[in-house]
Formats: structure tokens, sequence, C-alpha cells
């Protein structure tokens, strides 16, 4: 009986230890979205990079139907273009000095967190000089790298 009740509070402190381990890794993850938006509002590039690996990055990106629809529109069929792009996250911060403002809004974020890696999964919209330009959805991978996100 006494091995049990000791196998018990073993094993209740471990698990007390894994949930505070996630809960902290997901306010992390959570600071380190609030540290994307704010950089993009002030155009602090240094921030901005070091939130990224240090290796390649893939970024790409599909526009919406109602997005796209919008720059066919404004622009016209061949001047839109496609509805998906691709780029660098470098290339993405030194087009916000095209605008005098610029802010990437986030909504209903959802963090999945396994270890050394997560997922984050959000709604965006996308403002420049006051107008909403695109939105839709964003899906972020993350990987915990030397203990650090």
């Amino acid at each position: 009986m006494e091995k049990f009740k000791i196998t018990a509070i073993l094993l209740l402190v471990i698990l007390l230890f894994y949930g505070q381990q996630k809960t902290d890794d997901k306010k992390i993850i959570f600071a380190m979205i609030d540290d994307y938006s704010k950089s993009v509002i002030v155009k602090d590039f240094v921030v901005f990079y070091g939130l990224f690996n240090d290796g390649n990055v893939t970024w790409c990106a599909g526009y919406k139907d109602r997005t796209q629809a919008k720059e066919i529109e404004a622009k016209g069929k061949v001047k839109a273009g496609s509805n998906y792009f691709s780029g660098s996250y470098k290339g993405f911060m030194r087009s916000l000095f095209r605008h005098q403002s610029t802010e990437d809004k986030f909504d209903n974020i959802k963090v999945i967190e396994y270890g050394t890696v997560a997922s984050v999964i959000m709604d965006y919209s996308f403002w420049a000089d006051g107008k909403m330009t695109n939105w839709g959805s964003k899906y972020l991978n993350l990987i915990k790298r030397d203990g650090k996100w």
C-alpha cells in the first residue's frame, strides 16, 4: 500500500510538471505571435527576423476566393495574377515599407504543441494604410531548437 501511495504521488508530480511545461510553452508561443504582430506594425526587422529559423523557411500563401476576386476587380485578370504567391519572410518585411502603416491582425488562435514542435492555426487580416488588403487563415509550424521556440 505504501508503494502505491508513493507511486501515485510521484505520478501526480510528474503530470503537474508536464502540464505546467505545456502551459509555459503555449504562453511563449502566444508571446511570439504578439512579437510578430508588433514587429509588422513598427516595421522592426530585427525582431521579425529573429522569429524565423536561420535556414530556409518556406513562405507561401493562397488567397481566398474573395481576396482574389477583389484583386482581379482592382487590377484586372492579367495584372492580378495567380491566387498563390511565395517568397520569403525577408521579402515580406521589405514590402511593408511601401506603406505608411501596416498591421497583421490575428483571431481564433489555436496552438497544438507536441514536445519540440508546434502548429499554430489562426484567422488573419492584413491591413495596409488603414485598409484590409487580404485575409484568410494562417498555419505556422514552429520548432523548439536547443530549448528555445
